[in-house]
């Protein structure tokens, strides 16, 4: 090993060729000037320049054997070309002896100085310490030549312990597992962290010590040892109790996380926030409209059963058939999409408030198991049963079944024919069944209304305001413990079962070492902070013990991990293009956007040609159902062509649900993907999914994302389909005919006609740009954090415990001090706060530092 260009010579030490510690000494690599001499049992360390990185690269070397005991400290090394390790995994038998043979090392106590005016750094030893030890050792160094035979065996009393540790650690801590891959990428540190030997001594503090590193590492070179950390148990059994001792304690008084409840004041916040559409107001509101659509119908069935029906039918097109044929589900798509954007309100904070519940295992799900916005309104969601809110679970199929409104009330008034009483002609009246099973509806969707207002009354949400936006997420994470179980998220598919299994919360905080610093954010409570280090005059997070990977499950000859398949391990780079444009939703792929196009249009255009040729919507065609009208309202030929015609517009409006969602949840990233990148406003503060269905549409339009805007405005105008499709056709009798037809309100049936081409061919429009296309799904919260763990915008000032949303948008808005411009932010590869190279968020530019790498490719 180069330890800033020094070799490296032992006195009074003898080697034992068959100790697997000595053979991993051999290791270690050197060059030509030796600059580091052991004179005596104290080192001194001192700094010289090299040319030589302190890490691996493709030429390993060892240290040649001096000759014997009578080598100087200016002799010149031999360096040979180092053989790569056995890729098997060690036997127990091994590695039982080499535990053995670190147990019979001799103690040694290191001292260590750092002068910093010196060029050269070498280790000096005591000479009169070493006058004292030549009559117990028989010669003066321990040599090391290429055959291994002359080795003489280790003095007694000398400890190579804490220079074997330092050896072991200088291999490994540069580049975990991979690390090389992600390493630093366009721009390299100036210098690496050594990390200090525990003195014995209680007086001489622990220093870390900084060696000059010239050459940046190669970045396509990995680590071929084991962690450090994977030996630690055994080598602190192996040190003297003293120093053992001050391990434990250092280990027992970690800074870790402690949940608190803050004092009540003006500056810690109630955790129970709520956004609009799940408030007591709106949620009343909504209640007493589904009240009064239960007024409605139960006052039609009465007065319809009892006075013979409701009005006498005036024809088509008049203001009685639009109030009968129209109104009533024109009235129940307004609840349709209130409801709609209570879900949506629901799945937005449904998150956070998991992480804030008091019960474990919500909190263990919330992170990876809840999403943050429906994708999906087709099929009733029973994956709340799953995640512990059985509550919401039943709330959600009673909102599914309330979809089922809109056809019913299209089909619930009727024409009849009355030939005796005072009642003689043609009369609107109500459908009894129709009627009565909309009352029963409405009634369970009043109980699940209730149901959620008093669940998110009662119980905690852990948020201060509403966090729709990537800022609103990179607030919570500010100060948070939890980033490094995020580690390479960001360019893997799916999260791993440890991270599920993690025990998050969010709240407020504490720490051991700082109980009076109070602070709000998500943690794991009884794990330690996150630690920093300085390199070259740079604050570096240090990587977390439990993010190493295990020593054997590593190749060493293949550089991977022992289970990782050749794709895997192909797909482990954040510059790869397989990995950056990976995934989009299954139905914006290539393949099914071209489906959908194709149907929609073939489809549309038979509409048309069916409708038109030969005049047969407007002369009237045979309903082949039986059109008598009976005693309860029913006509089987009128509620199909009524029930079934809104059905398939409703199942239209519902299928463009999930394309307005996920195009309003990518617009950030689409806009962050932009080579230029993009000022806050236009992506970290775009809250798309917090929003109303139209004011999506307005707000996008102005902030110039015109595809959003439309799609907006398509998932909101495809609701006239149900409306309009369910109010056309009713079965009249034509007198010159002598026949019942079904025949269509023409001026509705134009208007459904326009808005079904303007339906099919936005399809045209949802074609995804590459710009949205990310390496993984964006669904839930740990998705978002695998693309900030290690972002240096967590550190930035606008981030830095905002008082409240206002706030926090006064400081993004804002032209920081010191610049001329706002600041823009990007999606691309970053050097994150680890040193290494990431794949997610960061600001374009950073002092002192190149642009971000964002891909580019088609608009």
């Amino acid at each position: 090993m180069n330890l800033g260009g020094a070799n490296l010579k032992s006195v009074n030490s003898k080697h034992d060729p068959d100790d697997p510690i000595d053979k991993n000494l051999g290791t270690i690599t050197g060059c030509a000037d030796p600059a580091i001499k052991l004179i005596a049992s104290k080192p001194q360390l001192l700094h010289s320049n090299s040319k030589q990185s302190v890490t691996a690269s493709d030429d390993y070397y060892s240290f040649s054997e001096y000759a014997s005991e009578g080598s100087s400290g200016d002799d010149q090394a031999t360096i040979v070309r180092y053989q790569t390790p056995d890729s098997q995994r060690r036997s127990p038998h091994e590695n039982q002896q080499l535990l053995q043979s670190e147990a019979t090392l001799p103690n040694i106590i290191p001292v260590r100085r750092l002068d910093l005016g010196q060029k050269t750094m070498g280790v000096t030893f005591d000479e009169s310490h070493v006058a004292r030890k030549k009559s117990v050792a028989s010669n003066e160094g321990l040599s090391w030549n290429q055959t291994g035979s002359e080795i003489s065996p280790p003095t007694p009393g000398v400890d190579d312990t804490p220079y074997i540790r330092f050896a072991i650690e200088q291999l490994t801590r540069d580049e975990e597992l991979l690390g090389s891959r992600r390493g630093t990428g366009r721009q390299s540190q100036d210098s690496i962290i050594v990390s200090p030997i525990e003195p014995e001594e209680e007086q001489e503090p622990t220093q870390q010590l900084q060696t000059r590193r010239d050459t940046p590492p190669r970045r396509d070179v990995w680590r071929t040892f084991p962690p450090v950390s994977s030996l630690e148990p055994n080598r602190k059994s192996l040190l003297p109790p003293a120093q053992s001792q001050r391990l434990s304690c250092k280990a027992a008084t970690n800074d870790v996380f402690l949940s608190v409840e803050p004092p009540k004041d003006h500056r810690y916040s109630k955790l129970d926030f709520v956004p609009t559409a799940l408030r007591p107001l709106s949620l009343g509101l909504l209640i007493f409209s589904c009240l009064l659509m239960m007024a409605g119908l139960i006052f039609s069935n009465i007065w319809s059963s009892r006075h013979n029906g409701l009005c006498q039918y005036d024809g088509v097109g008049t203001s009685r058939y639009f109030v009968l044929e129209f109104l009533p589900q024109l009235l129940g798509s307004i609840i349709i999409l209130w409801l709609l954007v209570i879900q949506t309100a629901v799945y937005r904070i449904l998150s956070f408030s998991g992480l804030a519940s008091e019960r474990v295992t919500r909190r263990s799900r919330a992170m990876h198991g809840l999403a943050l916005f429906p994708t999906n309104f087709l099929i009733p969601n029973i994956s709340l049963f799953a995640l512990g809110e059985p509550l919401l679970g039943v709330c959600f199929i009673v909102f599914w079944l309330s979809l089922l409104t809109v056809p019913l009330q299209s089909s619930f008034f009727q024409t009849k024919l009355f030939g005796t009483g005072t009642h003689t002609g043609w009369w609107w009246t109500a459908t009894q069944p129709i009627g009565w099973t909309l009352v029963v509806l409405y009634a369970l969707l009043v109980i699940a209304l209730l149901c959620v207002l008093i669940h998110f009354r009662r119980r905690r949400t852990g948020l201060i305001w509403d966090a729709g936006s990537l800022a609103d997420v990179l607030v919570l994470l500010e100060k948070s413990n939890i980033l490094s179980h995020f580690d390479r998220s960001d360019i893997t598919q799916t999260s791993t079962k440890s991270q599920q299994a993690r025990d998050y919360r969010l709240g407020y905080w504490t720490t051991s070492s700082r109980p009076q610093d109070i602070f709000y954010g998500i943690g794991e409570e009884n794990v330690p902070a996150r630690r920093y280090s300085l390199a070259g005059g740079k604050l570096m997070e240090k990587a977390a013990e439990d993010t190493h990977a295990d020593p054997r499950s590593l190749d060493l000859e293949s550089q991977r991990g022992l289970r990782t398949s050749t794709a895997e391990f192909l797909q482990s780079d954040v510059h790869s293009v397989a990995v950056r444009y990976r995934w989009i939703p299954w139905f914006l792929r290539d393949t099914f956007v071209v489906a959908w196009i194709v149907t929609a249009i073939v489809l549309t255009i038979a509409f048309i040609v069916v409708s038109f040729v030969k005049k047969a919507v407007h002369i009237g065609f045979q309903p082949l159902l039986p059109a008598p009208t009976t005693s309860q309202g029913f006509s089987p030929a009128d509620f199909l062509y009524s029930f079934i015609p809104s059905l398939i517009g409703m199942i239209l409006f519902l299928l463009w649900q999930p394309i307005d969602l996920y195009f309003r949840a990518l617009q950030p990233f689409a806009s962050l993907a932009n080579p230029h990148g993009a000022i806050a406003e236009e992506s970290l503060l775009l809250d798309y999914l917090s929003c109303l269905p139209f004011e999506v549409s307005v707000r996008a339009a102005l902030a110039g994302h015109f595809k959003v805007a439309w799609i907006s405005f398509v998932s909101l105008l495809s609701i006239t389909l149900p409306i309009l499709g369910g109010g056309i056709f009713t079965a009249q009798f034509v007198m010159t005919k002598q026949d019942v037809l079904m025949r269509a309100c023409m001026p509705a049936y134009y208007a459904l006609v326009v808005f079904t081409i303007i339906y099919a061919f936005s399809f045209l429009v949802i074609w995804p740009t590459r710009r949205r296309y990310l390496p993984h799904d964006i669904r839930t919260l740990a998705d978002l954090i695998s693309f900030v763990n290690q972002s240096p915008l967590l550190g930035d000032p606008p981030f830095r415990g905002p008082s409240s949303k206002v706030d926090l948008y006064t400081r993004l808005l804002g032209v920081p001090p010191g610049e001329n411009a706002k600041l823009r932010y990007g999606f691309g590869v970053y050097v994150g706060r680890d040193g290494k190279e990431h794949l997610g968020i960061d600001r374009l530019q950073r002092p002192g530092s190149g642009e971000m790498l964002i891909a580019t490719g088609w608009k």
